[in-house]
């Protein structure tokens, strides 16, 4: 792939993207403007529709996606978001459709944004065929990636796939990229230990977080005006739950707990009891008149993890780690799938320049990405005493910090509006630090 002398691009080549979930579908169509061929490999059958599939064990719990999430998501599809709203996704307000409790405050509502409430397997159904319609794309399902092929060690020609247990299947598929979007597994930090380099440094933190979710048919108006309720866990109680109105009529409640003792249960009663100590009167009436259209699905999430691609001294040309397998976020947070669409415009900018160096171009901008999720999502973990590993006096002193922010944000909507930004990613949390905020935070200290 080589630019073209003043018209972008020249369409070259061949890319192959190793998952197809929303990080690898959203990269995939990132590639098809700059590459001939875009092949996307998927491990799993493709359902036939919006459903959970094995591949994603997250997919039946709650989803959003940011301001900036939807903007991004738009930018790589036009149209894409206005298709999902008009097949039934909702967009909520942020702090005046949604009451939102973090550290035990509620936020102060007022107007600020949106907030795209889709579930899981609606929103990849919609990429997959917006993806599968491109003329250069073809996606390859039941199909796993074994190994990368390399000649010199110096770049990866290509990959080697299989049909999962089906090792005389093995074909090698040529390629001029690898793209793995394969989750947090990671194997492409283990493949460049395989061809001769220095691995990523990896950051981990033991977060010990269960789910349990259940979708509903919520009639409307059933909630009142709300469109979502989402109530944080606090040191004192580790639990904390997200209700959520999805496509059309359909909501999901997503329960989570951090460590054994406060993991949700997989009872009918026992659910519904578990949220009963956390929703207002209004909400368990009117979540136990509603018509339950799934069973009950579990979700253990071990730990959060971050690997530092960005300062590797040597790569090889022609593979690259996006998605889950370059950071991997607390999902209790809900930045996942915004951070997945930053990474793939990310990538889209980086293509416009061409090939030359294109990975360690592609870690340097996505660092950029995942930095400032990545440390609210662990100073916010590592507040909660239950997270193993974490220090008395840090939790503490985190605590203190977030319930002063919180309580101040209850009272202030300026403050509120500081606070949304910064976990949403639609503004930089440098507005935590204006002077009026730390004013209003240290009066509620």
């Amino acid at each position: 792939m080589s630019p073209a002398g003043g018209g972008g691009p020249q369409r070259t080549g061949h890319a192959v993207v190793l998952g197809a979930g929303i990080g690898g579908l959203c990269a995939a169509r990132a590639l098809a403007g700059c590459f001939e061929r875009v092949t996307v490999v998927e491990r799993d059958a493709f359902p036939t529709g919006p459903a959970v599939r094995r591949g994603v064990p997250q997919g039946a719990h709650v989803h959003s996606l940011t301001a900036a999430g939807a903007e991004a998501l738009d930018g790589i599809f036009p149209g894409f978001v206005t298709e999902l709203v008009d097949g039934g996704g909702t967009f909520a307000g942020a702090l005046d459709e949604l009451e939102i409790v973090f550290f035990g405050s509620r936020l102060r509502q007022v107007p600020l944004g949106q907030v795209l409430q889709v579930s899981r397997p609606f929103l990849e159904d919609r990429l997959r065929e917006r993806v599968g319609a491109l003329r250069r794309v073809t996606l390859r399902e039941g199909v796993e990636a074994v190994e990368p092929l390399s000649a010199d060690g110096v770049r990866v020609r290509g990959v080697r796939l299989s049909r999962p247990g089906r090792p005389d299947s093995s074909e090698e598929v040529e390629a001029d990229l690898v793209l793995d979007a394969m989750g947090r597994a990671g194997r492409g930090a283990a493949w460049l230990r395989s061809l001769g380099y220095r691995p990523p440094r990896e950051q981990r933190l033991r977060v010990d977080v269960a789910y349990a979710s259940r979708r509903y048919l919520v009639p409307p108006g059933a909630l009142g005006e709300a469109k979502g309720v989402l109530i944080g866990a606090t040191p004192a109680r580790p639990r904390g739950l997200v209700l959520t109105q999805q496509e059309g009529e359909a909501w999901v409640l997503s329960l989570y707990g951090f460590g054994k003792a406060d993991q949700p249960p997989g009872g009918e009663q026992e659910f519904l009891d578990f949220a009963d100590e956390m929703l207002s009167a209004d909400a368990r009436t009117a979540l136990r008149a509603a018509e339950p259209i799934t069973g009950i699905s579990a979700f253990r999430y071990p730990d959060s993890i971050r690997r530092d691609f960005h300062r590797l001294r040597r790569l090889p040309d022609g593979l690259i780690s996006i998605g889950d397998a370059l950071c991997s976020l607390n999902p209790i947070y809900g930045a996942g799938m915004t951070v997945a669409a930053l990474e793939a415009r990310a990538l889209q900018e980086c293509l416009v320049d061409g090939a030359a160096d294109l990975p360690r171009r592609f870690y340097r901008k996505a660092a950029r990405v995942v930095r400032l999720p990545w440390l609210f999502s662990t100073m916010a973990d590592r507040s909660m005493p239950q997270v193993p590993g974490t220090r008395p006096v840090v939790v503490g002193l985190l605590g203190k910090a977030f319930g002063a922010t919180m309580r101040a944000a209850a009272a202030d909507s300026e403050v509120a509006g500081s606070v949304w930004n910064a976990v949403s990613l639609s503004g930089s949390p440098a507005g935590l630090a204006r002077p009026r905020v730390l004013a209003s935070v240290a009066r509620h200290w």
